[in-house]
């Protein structure tokens, strides 16, 4: 996990849950229903932001294999 993606956790991931999961606890009627649908949201978004994360790595890395490429071929006479 990067840095950006430890910020978003800590600062809009997590609290955006418990918000969530307070507004759903004042629902008496619909309560299972509510913990249900965001926990499946909450999990979803986990998945997709590591994924995410996993992909900006991955091509960074090869941006900077791809940049020193063409580094070695400006510098060659």
């Amino acid at each position: 996990m990067v840095g950006p993606s430890i910020i978003f956790y800590i600062f809009f991931a997590i609290p955006y849950i418990f918000l969530m999961y307070w507004l759903v606890k004042q629902d008496k009627k619909k309560y299972a229903w509510g913990l249900a649908v965001v926990t499946v949201i909450a999990i979803v978004g986990i998945i997709v932001s590591q994924k995410a994360s996993k992909v900006a790595i991955e091509n960074y890395k090869q941006h900077q294999i791809d940049a020193r490429e063409i580094e070695r071929e400006n510098s060659t006479p």
